[in-house]
């Protein structure tokens, strides 16, 4: 299979969803931690604005938006195609996508109010961080897809690194325009990895059911 996980992985999916339940439980309970913590953060970021900076996070917000990596999803499907992979094209369309809507049945589950002094333009539920998952689901899967298949082993340290940065700089943004709480930003770390994990995990199983049933997927790679 093209798209496959180990065993290993699994389990780390599976703690990260249980880190995930216990963070939604405290942040729905409004439990005193980790909203210090939070708050803390918060506080600190505040403190760190300037015009410069506001510059750099804006950029940074923009390319880690729900839209842009949605539209991410649509370029690497499209490359996909052109390779005449279907499947895996329509799993990255299929994992981006259901990965945003959870995520936002998530912000209506817990309904977290954003922090104080947020932008006007932030609006609805704080956890999980939308702009947070949609970003770590790009990265996820690219590491899933492209990467191994990278030959050069310099390129792809460097490929892995920046990606991790662009996400890195996501999550500061969030905090530095005060859109999130810290425990927003890690949640969608969690719920991103369990997310694409999962879905890799069914994988094999759609690709033979699609393989056996309809006929543009009958000599297809899975």
């Amino acid at each position: 299979m093209i798209i496959s996980v180990t065993n290993k992985q699994r389990r780390h999916a599976l703690l990260a969803a249980l880190l995930f339940i216990v963070l939604a439980v405290l942040i729905g309970t409004n439990a005193s931690w980790p909203a210090d913590m939070d708050e803390s953060v918060r506080f600190f970021m505040t403190g760190i604005q300037t015009s410069y900076g506001d510059a750099i996070m804006s950029v940074a917000t923009f390319l880690g938006s729900p839209a842009m990596n949605l539209f991410y999803g649509i370029i690497l499907a499209l490359v996909l195609l052109l390779a005449d992979l279907k499947l895996p094209s329509l799993w990255v369309i299929v994992t981006i996508f259901s990965g945003v809507i959870v995520t936002q049945i998530i912000k209506v589950m817990v309904h977290r109010d954003r922090p104080v002094g947020h932008l006007l333009t932030d609006s609805g539920a704080s956890f999980p961080s939308q702009h947070v998952t949609a970003m770590w689901l790009t990265v996820f899967i690219m590491f899933l897809l492209v990467t191994p298949n990278i030959s050069s082993a310099l390129i792809r340290i460097l490929t892995k690194w920046f990606l991790i940065t662009l996400t890195l700089m996501t999550m500061l943004s969030r905090l530095y325009f005060s859109a999130h709480f810290l425990t927003d930003t890690i949640g969608a770390f969690l719920l991103a990895y369990v997310w694409v994990i999962f879905c890799a995990s069914l994988y094999p199983m759609v690709a033979t059911f699609l393989k056996k049933k309809f006929w543009m997927f009958k000599d297809q790679e899975a």
